[in-house]
């Protein structure tokens, strides 16, 4: 390197990622303050995605939807009495 005060963007993309895709030593430490933080909101959003679905299901298994078909017979009565006039 130079006498540059900076260090160029390939030099730090260079050091980030190397050629071989795999992360590098310092990527992994730049990571790691925030391995727990990210580990509990994942589980904490998964858990909520988890809780809303296992709610809908329930809730669906209680409807026995007897009135869908009353709504059914409804609309067909009324089409047969305008297919009439």
């Amino acid at each position: 390197m130079s006498n540059e005060p900076y260090i160029s963007q390939e030099a730090v993309r260079e050091s980030y990622r190397p050629r071989s895709y795999q992360m590098s030593p310092g990527l992994l430490r730049a990571r790691e303050p925030f391995r727990v933080k990210n580990a509990i909101t994942g589980l904490i959003l998964g858990g909520l995605g988890v809780s809303v679905w296992a709610y809908s299901i329930r809730a669906v298994k209680q409807e026995d939807f007897s009135d869908v078909d009353e709504e059914a017979r409804e609309m067909m009565r009324g089409r047969a009495a305008e297919n009439k006039l």
